[in-house]
């Protein structure tokens, strides 16, 4: 009757115009190979984030959906907020 914990990589998504990648991980306590209890969170990688990208293994990803265009649209999207 062993007891372990372990982070599974459970979800990933693109959202947004800006194909932000959003990514849900599970931590889960297994028992003899049975999960009997998780908790869910989730964290975002912002457009043009490489290094996020590439820390949370979906670099392969990034560089399918973000262009240099896309990314370019995106810094100046936050470089100049709209004003509602």
């Amino acid at each position: 009757m062993a007891l372990t914990k372990q982070k599974v990589q459970d979800k990933i998504e693109i959202v947004s115009a800006f194909k932000h990648i959003q990514i849900r991980y599970a931590d889960q306590i297994v028992e003899d190979g049975n999960v009997i209890s998780q908790s869910y969170w989730r964290t975002v990688v912002n457009c043009g984030d490489y290094d996020a990208a590439d820390e949370h293994n979906v670099k392969a990803i990034a560089d399918a959906v973000w262009t240099a265009d896309l990314i370019a649209e995106y810094e100046a999207s936050i470089a100049q907020p709209e004003i509602a």
